[in-house]
């Protein structure tokens, strides 16, 4: 069995996906770390994505796409989990050929609920721990606990740089669950507002497993 789990940022589908590769034993797919992974096996394909990534360019379809095959042919028995791809209608075409999905989890919340979230977070401006003013705050305001330097924001987590990366998951990414809805995928959706055990709950549930 192959399983999408899809969501906008801060919707929690990767911490559910770690979940349920746990659970089920299928390999939970996160194009992040499979680019690590083969980086540092030394393959071509690791330097063409070495290149790409120590440039700041967005990695291209064909090199993404590359680095799913692989994933999709060492894991036929197995079963895969994607998270996080794919991303646009043209991976999502590229996915079709290469497989067959056969469940898409939208893991749905607000807009509203997904900038607080991710506003929300800080990091130590020397250590680089993470914080979170609402579930993970620090002792002192605005101080990291471990040596009490200065926490801040990074860029990518303040609200207008949050707004501008939902328009375009609403614009590029949700439409793929009408897509693979059409190629026969079974569509579950489920309230990512919930705490993460009863998402997990609802998830589980839904899929049987």
């Amino acid at each position: 069995m192959n399983i999408i789990l899809i969501g906008p940022q801060a919707s929690g589908k990767g911490t559910q996906a770690e979940r349920l590769a746990a659970r089920t034993g299928m390999k939970h797919f996160s194009t992040g770390e499979a680019f690590r992974a083969e980086v540092m096996s030394g393959s071509e394909l690791g330097k063409r994505l070495k290149r790409c990534m120590d440039s700041g360019e967005l990695v291209p379809d064909n090199v993404v796409n590359e680095v799913t095959r692989k994933a999709v042919e060492q894991n036929r028995e197995r079963g895969l989990i994607f998270d996080g791809y794919p991303r646009t209608k043209e991976q999502a075409e590229f996915l079709d050929r290469i497989t067959r999905v056969d469940a898409v989890v939208a893991i749905e919340v607000s807009d509203e609920v997904a900038v607080q979230r991710i506003s929300s977070r800080y990091v130590c401006s020397k250590c680089g721990k993470g914080y979170n003013t609402v579930t993970l705050p620090p002792k002192q305001a605005g101080k990291c606990d471990e040596d009490g330097a200065s926490l801040v924001q990074r860029d990518d987590d303040k609200p207008e740089a949050v707004r501008k990366r939902l328009a375009d998951y609403h614009a590029k990414t949700a439409p793929l669950i009408s897509f693979f809805e059409g190629k026969g995928a079974r569509i579950i959706r489920i309230d990512g507002e919930q705490p993460i055990e009863e998402v997990f709950e609802d998830v589980t549930a839904a899929l049987r497993v």
